[in-house]
C-alpha cells in the first residue's frame, strides 16, 4: 500500500512504474510456484497460470500508460522490486 500511495503522489507515470515493477516480481514468484508443482496438481497449476496472466495484463497496462517515462524509472523500479521481494520473503516466513 505504501509503495502505491507514495508513487501515486509522484504522478501517474510513477504509479504505473510501481505497478510494472510489482507485477514483474509477482510474475517471477508465480513462475517459481508453478515450476515446483507436480503434474497431478493441475487445478492449482491452472490457477497460478491464470493469476500470472492477470498480473501480466496489469504490467502491460502500466507499460501502455508510459511507466517507463517516469522520472528515475530504473532507480524507482529497482527500489520497488527490492521492497516487493522482501514482502514475499516475509510472507513465506509468517
Amino acid at each position: 500500500y505504501a509503495l502505491g500511495a507514495t508513487t501515486a503522489l509522484l504522478g501517474e507515470k510513477s504509479a504505473m512504474a510501481c505497478t510494472v515493477a510489482i507485477e514483474e516480481v509477482i510474475d517471477d514468484h508465480y513462475a517459481q510456484q508453478e515450476s515446483s508443482l507436480r503434474d497431478e496438481e493441475t487445478e492449482l497449476k491452472n490457477l497460478i497460470i491464470k493469476c500470472r496472466q492477470d498480473e501480466n495484463e496489469h504490467r502491460q497496462t502500466g507499460l501502455d500508460l508510459e511507466a517507463e517515462q517516469a522520472f528515475g524509472y530504473k532507480l524507482l523500479s529497482g527500489a520497488i522490486k527490492i521492497g516487493a521481494r522482501m514482502a514475499i520473503r516475509l510472507s513465506k516466513k509468517i
